[in-house]
């Protein structure tokens, strides 16, 4: 019975020594894998590949994009290549990422934008939004990350552009897109640098000039300082944005029912009288004012901060 026994023991260990010969050293899965290459070979995936590391099991993903190789796929490799491993459940995996190089949303922008001011003069600034918000391109790690555009066309009516584009150039290998999206030409318009009250005057201090779509420019959208330096809100108006020219006016320089200046001036002669107005006016305006002397009511120009002025036919007022 001894001598049975021990036989038997003597075979077994026999049979798991042939065994453990025949499969090789344990393999353990790299669940995660970072490649540069064109392929996947049995050495990325199996730490523990031996002699076939260096077989090819696998196409690599495109740049910037991920594979995932699951357990059941994975057994089969590995039996296929005696490699020592089986998956403990089915949510083995082993996801492969292909290194790449990246051309950012922001260096896609600076090409497309060069190459539209190229071909249309009149696009001298704009902004531009590309359909595809996050737009990134991801090229094969050994490549330079650089961008050309192959051709580029503009609708001026509809703000459109298509461009096809090259990253970085027409190699085998390279990336070729079509990127969609608009441009909108730009223009400057004058701002306030601060809030301003009714009655407050605008001067070239509180002025500065802003950058905007030009699409967002209307017939009423003030464009140039002639038409607001001198002049008064008519109601308080905010920083920082455009102006409309309902939102402006000349200042008020005669106040209803305070005292105002009134002059006359001849070749003769020159004479002022004080009077009270009766009526608000800016410089041009003409304003009813009584005399405080005589309380004739007469019709005066507005001529000056608190001054109006009468013709010779009105002189008998100043009287």
């Amino acid at each position: 019975m001894n001598a049975r026994r021990l036989f038997i023991s003597v075979a077994a260990a026999v049979i798991v020594l042939a065994a453990s010969v025949q499969a090789g050293p344990r393999a353990y899965l790299r669940n995660n894998v970072l490649i540069e290459g064109d392929t996947v070979k049995l050495g990325d995936v199996f730490d523990g590949a031996g002699k076939m590391a260096e077989r090819v099991i696998a196409h690599a993903p495109p740049a910037g994009r991920t594979l995932v190789l699951e357990a059941d796929w994975l057994y089969r490799v590995a039996r296929a290549y005696k490699v020592s491993w089986r998956p403990t459940s089915r949510l083995d995996r082993s996801v492969v990422e292909r290194r790449s190089r990246i051309i950012e949303t922001d260096q896609i922008h600076e090409a497309l934008t060069k190459a539209l001011k190229e071909k249309y003069a009149d696009l001298d600034e704009i902004e531009m939004e590309l359909d595809s918000r996050a737009l990134r391109l991801f090229l094969p790690f050994k490549m330079p990350g650089e961008i050309r555009t192959q051709s580029i066309s503009y609708d001026t009516r509809s703000r459109r552009f298509t461009a096809r584009v090259f990253a970085p150039d027409d190699r085998p290998g390279a990336v070729r897109a079509v990127i969609t999206g608009s441009a909108f030409p730009m223009t400057q318009i004058p701002t306030l640098v601060r809030r301003l009250n009714r009655n407050d005057i605008i001067g070239n201090r509180d002025i500065e000039w802003k950058t905007v779509r030009l699409d967002t420019v209307d017939s009423r959208t003030i464009t140039d300082l002639e038409t607001l330096i001198g002049q008064s809100p008519r109601r308080q108006i905010a920083s920082d944005r455009a102006i409309r020219d309902d939102e402006v006016q000349p200042p008020i320089l005669v106040t209803r029912g305070k005292q105002v200046t009134i002059a006359l001036t001849t070749p003769l002669l020159q004479l002022t009288a004080l009077g009270k107005a009766l009526q608000n006016g800016a410089k041009g305006d003409v304003v009813r004012v009584q005399n405080s002397n005589s309380g004739k009511i007469i019709s005066a120009v507005v001529i000056g901060d608190k001054r109006v002025a009468v013709s010779t036919l009105n002189n008998i007022a100043l009287q």
